[in-house]
């Protein structure tokens, strides 16, 4: 049974990264996952519930993702922020969680959480990764660590965006690589 759940999860990612929460239906899960209908609805009592599901189960991937470059790069805090930024990542298909956002059942408050929970934790990990440099002194003590948190973030999702308005894979790749550059130009050396 829980493998059942599993697949209708999983198939539910995929497609929401490929075709949105808008254009994707419950037949699309079905047909992608082969579950069948008294299966789906056993589990889940709507397209919604599924797509909360998915959606948590993604950001909880994506955050550990995260968490997992932070913690396992070596170095100080640009080395940290450019192992995360270098991930490889398809410009054209879209940020993993970003890429529903601007659906229009999206106003949805339970819908929206998930996404919203994502890119807070991101921003609040930033944020301390950025202020913990400031402390330390490798990280110019002019900067607004709160305002680069968010920068950091709203670079790489407008990769995203241009990336596909350009059909251009390489688009994300490039964006992040200039913004390392002015990273490095935030970087001072700790006395």
């Amino acid at each position: 049974m829980a493998a059942t759940r599993d697949l209708l999860i999983d198939t539910m990612k995929l497609l929401l990264w490929e075709r949105g929460y808008d254009a994707t239906s419950p037949n699309h899960v079905l047909e992608r996952s082969g579950v069948g209908k008294g299966s789906f609805y056993h589990h889940f009592k709507s397209k919604k519930d599924l797509a909360i599901a998915a959606m948590e189960s993604r950001a909880d991937e994506l955050i550990t993702e995260f968490e997992m470059v932070l913690n396992s790069t070596e170095g100080d805090w640009l080395a940290k922020v450019s192992a995360y930024l270098r991930l490889p990542r398809s410009a054209l298909k879209g940020c993993r969680m970003g890429r529903i956002v601007q659906d229009p059942s999206l106003e949805d408050e339970l819908l929206k959480a998930p996404l919203q929970r994502y890119f807070k934790v991101l921003n609040q990990q930033l944020c301390a990764l950025y202020t913990q440099a400031q402390k330390q002194g490798e990280l110019n003590k002019n900067c607004q660590v709160d305002n680069l948190a968010v920068a950091t973030l709203s670079m790489l999702q407008g990769s995203f965006v241009l990336g596909r308005a350009l059909t251009e894979e390489q688009m994300v790749a490039e964006a992040c690589e200039s913004f390392i550059c002015l990273l490095q130009s935030q970087k001072t050396v700790a006395s």
